[in-house]
């Protein structure tokens, strides 16, 4: 408190946000209070007005951020309906651009007054507020801003929230106190508690130091204990005579069962639906407390006995003094009263939340898993996994779908594990996603379901070709066609025709690749999605590149715009401007390369796709390069690179320096252009990313020039030097070569 008072003192803004253990798992909750202090929104204004106020701000920062006004929802706790723009956008590119609007209206806000942001109980954060702070974190490197994050410990720094890593961290233990702080914490609660100057014996003293080993807490609910015992503090014989509980957890229990009946159970009834909550929520749960009036007296005489504090006055918000007394009263009910109250709490939300369930479902989670309503557990833990997975929270996702799995049966549990296992495909655990998807394959053919059996084995298929098992992949891939040909299952022949093009590009066998990929077109186009048929225009874009065919590359490319535009995918129209903008600069047609990537970066800045937006830029620094405008290629290339580091995102860290090692070929640095060949070399095999060999063939030959300058022993040595480098080693090296260009 004292921290937050000086820091307001020197004219920061300060925004604090509570992670919560119970109660409510909103998504983005801890960031709630947080951004609506940063965006200055008031509780008492309508929600009509706090909406404009938002658009308004945006604007004000910068025009192209008020569409993108919806993707706020979550994050201020008010009901936006989707603008145009937003409108067309799926899940993660949902996340990916309100994660991009948020740190560039930190930035904005940074330039009027430094911001410190404040996330208590950390440990219990939510993966999408945690995959925030990460995005936040890195793009407020070189700000006026302070994230302090209050977390327990764990065994390594950081308290497993990795943010450790990050330039400026630092971490502070806060152990027990000190013998001197405890004295001075004991004489100001005894001052705030009975009056006076804060006069207590020093038997006080020494009996609150020894019994609560420093912890600050316990110092608090120990003073409430002796006080409400009527004991003289400034008596040494009396205190000697004051007989204490054992333990903290006794203590705050016993402090509890001291109050009233009604007080008491309505302490109880709270602590079920969190360490927050509405007191309207608790007779509603639970009307055996009386109407909202005796509960609200209830709570004051809990607020008199320094048991709960009022939150939030508007919305009769109040909030547990400390998490374990919350604990305390939570673990003091039945195990079968707890699951009762559990379920009657999500009835409650039920009935109140029925106008936006769908925001509601990790909260109705949450407490129907606790119930004894097996029915409701199910319905909503279904529904939470696949809001998780849509969200791309995805280890919250596998966690739902963990416990979901062992509770179905048949085809339910089949399309479950189906579930899973993308889920797990999708962060890399090929292992386990494979023995998801067999245990799904072997369900479904007890059950006779082919269907099922088609896309389990479409799922091992392409697990089979990301780690390079071709002719299982083709296997599977054929077995499958069977089974959804005879299931009638169109969109899953799609599928599969779909990968094997695929599996057929990645082989070398363009032609077959081509096939497949136009009979899954038709499929596709049949049955109308019209997404897929933007994505297999531009595989056969690709496919003719490879093949050499510049004219068949260009129109796949164009139709996939054209498809594109005409489903008003705004997102997708920019990644086809920047696949026309590369094969324009393969085709030495620079002024059209320019056009399509100035357009696509426009786009991209549109929606918010921080990545493709530089991944538009470093193409287009390709261009001035090859135009010969080696100062703007420096400063482009520097620009990405420093977002990629940002994004943390290797492989398009590599894909730059690619580039910037043939601008040091023209600068004729040919130490730094040799040296960051070898460098990208080593990085991409320990990667496990290797160029296509066309590519490799082109980047060779952008660079022999400098091997021919240095000869080969200054080749080998500059070599050498590449191989000791490492990611990191060659992004500061690449800088160097781009700051001279930039400054010639």
């Amino acid at each position: 408190a004292e921290f937050v008072r000086n820091v307001r003192r020197a004219g920061h803004t300060v925004a604090f946000g509570e992670c919560q253990a119970y109660g409510t798992k909103t998504p983005y909750f801890v960031w709630r209070e947080i951004w609506r202090r940063l965006f200055d929104l008031d509780d008492d204004h309508p929600a009509e007005r706090q909406i404009a106020a938002l658009r308004r701000q945006l604007a004000a920062a910068d025009p192209a951020l008020e569409p993108r006004t919806p993707l706020l929802a979550d994050v201020v706790g008010l009901s936006i309906p989707d603008s145009d723009l937003t409108r067309g956008f799926d899940a993660k590119l949902r996340k990916a651009s309100l994660e991009d609007l948020l740190a560039v209206w930190l930035r904005a806000r940074s330039r009027q007054a430094p911001v410190v942001a404040v996330l208590e109980d950390c440990h219990w954060i939510d993966e999408l507020s945690l995959d925030l702070l990460g995005v936040l974190i890195r793009s407020a490197t070189s700000l006026p801003v302070l994230f302090v994050l209050a977390y327990r410990p764990t065994a390594e720094p950081g308290g497993g929230l990795g943010v450790e890593g990050n330039a400026g961290f630092s971490e502070l233990a806060l152990d027990r106190m000190e013998p001197d702080d405890v004295a001075q914490l004991v004489r100001s609660k005894m001052q705030q508690l009975v009056g006076g100057d804060g006069d207590v014996s020093d038997a006080l003293v020494e009996l609150v130091a020894a019994r609560c080993e420093g912890n600050p807490f316990y110092v608090e609910e120990l003073l409430n204990f002796i006080v409400s015992q009527g004991v003289d503090a400034s008596d040494p014989a009396a205190i000697e005579t004051v007989r204490l509980p054992e333990s903290l957890h006794t203590l705050v229990l016993s402090r509890i069962d001291a109050a009233a009946e009604g007080p008491r159970r309505t302490m109880k009834v709270a602590s079920v639906v969190g360490r927050v909550f509405e007191a309207p929520m608790l007779p509603g749960a639970y009307e055996e407390l009386g109407d909202l009036d005796a509960v609200l007296g209830h709570l004051d005489a809990l607020r008199t006995l320094d048991l709960v504090a009022l939150d939030r006055e508007a919305e009769q918000a109040w909030m547990f003094k400390h998490v374990v007394t919350q604990e305390v009263a939570y673990e003091s009910l039945p195990f079968a009263l707890r699951a009762v109250l559990h379920g009657r709490v999500g009835d409650h939300i039920e009935r109140t939340e029925a106008d936006d369930l769908e925001r509601a479902v990790p909260l109705l989670e949450h407490h129907y898993w606790r119930s004894d309503r097996e029915d409701k557990k199910v319905l909503y833990l279904r529904l939470a996994a696949e809001q998780a997975q849509a969200s791309y929270a995805n280890q919250a996702a596998i966690a739902y779908y963990d416990r979901l799995v062992p509770l179905l049966e048949g085809g339910e549990q089949v399309q479950a594990m189906l579930g899973l296992g993308k889920v797990l495909d999708l962060v890399g655990d090929w292992s386990r996603a494979r023995m998801v998807g067999e245990d799904a394959l072997r369900e479904a053919t007890t059950l006779g379901d082919g269907g099922a059996q088609g896309w389990a084995l479409a799922a091992l298929a392409d697990i089979d070709r990301r780690q390079g098992q071709f002719d299982d992949a083709r296997e599977a891939l054929s077995n499958a066609a069977d089974l959804f040909r005879a299931a009638g299952d169109e969109a899953g022949e799609g599928q599969v025709l779909h990968l094997a093009g695929t599996v057929a590009a990645q082989t070398g066998d363009l032609d077959l690749a081509r096939a497949r990929y136009e009979e899954s077109l038709l499929i596709r186009e049949r049955i109308g999605d019209r997404a897929k048929v933007g994505s297999l225009y531009s595989n056969l874009a690709i496919v003719a590149e490879y093949a050499g065919d510049q004219d068949e590359t260009v129109r796949m490319a164009e139709l996939a715009l054209a498809v594109r535009e005409e489903a008003g995918d705004t997102w997708g129209v920019g990644v086809s401007h920047t696949n026309l903008g590369w094969i324009a600069i393969r085709a030495g047609q620079l002024a059209e390369a320019r056009t399509h990537l100035e357009t696509a970066i426009g786009l991209m800045q549109q929606v918010g796709d921080t990545w493709f937006t530089t991944s538009a830029r470093a193409l287009l620094a390709n261009v001035d390069r090859d135009l010969g405008d080696l100062a703007a290629a420096g400063r482009g290339y520097a620009e990405s690179l420093r977002v990629f580091v940002t994004l943390n995102d290797q492989v398009a860290q590599v894909e730059v320096l690619e580039d910037v090692a043939t601008l040091a070929t023209r600068l004729g640095d040919h130490e730094a252009a040799v040296a960051l060949a070898s460098a990208i070399t080593a990085v991409r095999d320990e990667l496990g990313s290797p160029m296509a060999e066309d590519l490799a063939a082109e980047h060779r030959g952008r660079l022999e020039p400098s091997v021919e300058a240095l000869g080969d022993e200054g080749a080998a040595a500059a070599e050498a030097r590449g191989r000791r480098l490492g990611i990191d080693g060659a992004v500061a090296l690449a800088l160097g070569v781009c700051t001279p260009a930039a400054e010639a």
